[in-house]
């Protein structure tokens, strides 16, 4: 909550400039039919929706107006919120908890279906016992003066909490312990940073025999340990869907485009995604063993070799993602939301 808080000002700041923009009650009616677009298209398909729903819509705004100056009324209809993705399983009434969100059952249902993770070496519960351990607390701190461990939240998304294990840690509840993943040559050129970063790769997960996607977008670290865009200020840019190339410029999260990457210098626009047909691949597989979930959001990493799943998420967030179009008119939206009269 207090993270929530903290966030307020930054809001503020937005609609401020909104309010430059295009007038306070244009700005004000904005907010409205945005809040009472979703709120109907939710409320009509049985998805629960309250005063702290209402709120979270006003937030998302201030997001969509930051990053897209130029927006349009009517275009800005088009970009739709996280809980639109989440209240796909709400109205199917599927609990994902112990599907995604407890990342240990998450990594456990993939190793054991033969999709690639990281190495993990320790997970703990409350009271740091143990469930899963290849080595003892002592010996990773051990490897990590040598190379990095990832330490990450067991039950969070949006990249927070993670953070490389040092020699003064002490042993966290409820947290992976897992090695880290180095990209590809090519994408730490182009980051200018070796920290990891993503593919962000959404695909509408109809059928065994249907799988439509929705979107890729290359998340750039900006030389931080997480490369989420909201949390960690990285970079994102939008990739086209067949051929895995970078087809926008750059975003950061305060909506300044490069066509460089400000870090490294290296072009964004045109690089190639290495091992694209790899990536292609894993996804399917993963979905065919996730046929339960119509809607899936994955973070993978390209090493030199491979493609590493790093998570996969029932629902997502959507602001990165759709900064080059929105999903209001996707398959995925279209089936499980009754649009008219709305």
């Amino acid at each position: 909550m207090f993270d929530k808080i903290k966030k307020i000002p930054s809001y503020l700041k937005s609609i401020n400039k909104r309010i430059n923009k295009i007038g306070l009650l244009n700005t004000l009616k904005e907010i409205f039919k945005y809040n009472s677009f979703y709120y109907k298209l939710l409320k009509k398909n049985g998805v629960h929706v309250g005063y702290k729903t209402i709120l979270f819509h006003t937030a998302f705004y201030t997001k969509i107006v930051n990053l897209f100056s130029d927006i349009s009324t009517n275009e800005l209809i088009k970009i739709i919120p996280r809980s639109i993705t989440h209240g796909i399983y709400e109205k199917i009434k599927l609990n994902r908890k112990d599907i995604t969100y407890d990342k240990y059952k998450m990594y456990e249902r993939m190793s054991n279906n033969g999709i690639n993770i990281p190495e993990i070496f320790l997970i703990t519960e409350n009271n740091s016992r143990c469930i899963v351990t290849n080595k003892t607390f002592e010996e990773l701190k051990m490897i990590s003066e040598k190379s990095r461990i990832l330490v990450k939240p067991r039950f969070a998304n949006g990249g927070v909490g993670i953070h490389l294990l040092k020699q003064t840690d002490s042993i966290l509840d409820n947290h992976i312990y897992q090695s880290f993943v180095y990209n590809h040559k090519d994408i730490i050129a182009l980051q200018g940073s070796d920290f990891c970063g993503t593919i962000r790769y959404v695909i509408y997960n109809k059928s065994k025999s249907e799988k439509l996607p929705v979107a890729a977008s290359i998340q750039m670290n900006g030389g931080k340990i997480t490369d989420h865009m909201m949390n960690g200020g990285s970079f994102s840019a939008s990739v086209d869907l067949e051929t895995g190339k970078i087809s926008t410029n750059g975003l950061d999260h305060l909506g300044n485009l490069f066509d460089s990457n400000p870090i490294s210098g290296s072009k964004i626009l045109g690089f190639q995604i290495p091992h694209w047909n790899k990536l292609l691949a894993i996804v399917e597989k993963t979905c065919n063993e996730y046929l339960e979930l119509p809607l899936i959001a994955f973070d993978i990493a390209i090493t030199d070799n491979e493609t590493v799943i790093l998570e996969i998420n029932a629902g997502c967030g959507t602001v990165a993602a759709q900064f080059d179009k929105g999903w209001l008119n996707h398959p995925f939206v279209k089936d499980y939301f009754n649009l008219n009269n709305t």
